[in-house]
């Protein structure tokens, strides 16, 4: 799908991750790309062993990459919206919470820096997880699909 150039355009981006705590920490996650409502694209990645909290970190990371090279495509996106259902992950990228984990706050680091290269102002929005948001529900099966992987 192309990018429109006619309008201006708000880019919601659901992410989300798996984690298969009885089968070593295996962890996969899922991003969503909806631009005005409609699937752009979607993609899931196998991170392998990690934990829950730094899973949900690598996929709003992931959202934000996306992002930025949505960004360098066209210049009529003048929203990014990450869309999480993990708060404590939220909080994180917000710069709300603590972290004693050291690659989770690297991951954060580079969170700010993408928001700062992205040329448009980025939110971040919790939504309820399993209470059918479609977008929400794609970014959770993608999650499960890659962790198993």
């Amino acid at each position: 799908m192309l990018l429109s150039k006619s309008d201006t355009l708000k880019v919601n981006i659901y992410t989300d991750a798996s984690t298969l705590l009885h089968k070593d920490n295996l962890s996969g996650i899922g991003v969503v790309v909806c631009i005005e409502g409609q699937v752009h694209e979607s993609f899931g990645k196998h991170l392998g062993a990690t934990d829950s909290a730094t899973a949900e970190i690598l996929g709003i990371y992931a959202g934000l990459s996306r992002a930025k090279a949505l960004c360098k495509e066209t210049d009529e996106i003048v929203l990014v919206r990450i869309c999480c259902d993990c708060k404590p992950a939220l909080d994180l990228a917000c710069g709300e919470g603590t972290t004693q984990n050291k690659a989770t706050h690297m991951i954060l680091e580079k969170i700010d820096e993408l928001c700062m290269q992205i040329p448009c102002p980025v939110e971040f929005q919790w939504v309820k997880a399993h209470n059918g948001n479609k977008f929400n529900e794609m970014a959770d099966q993608l999650a499960y699909e890659h962790a198993h992987n």
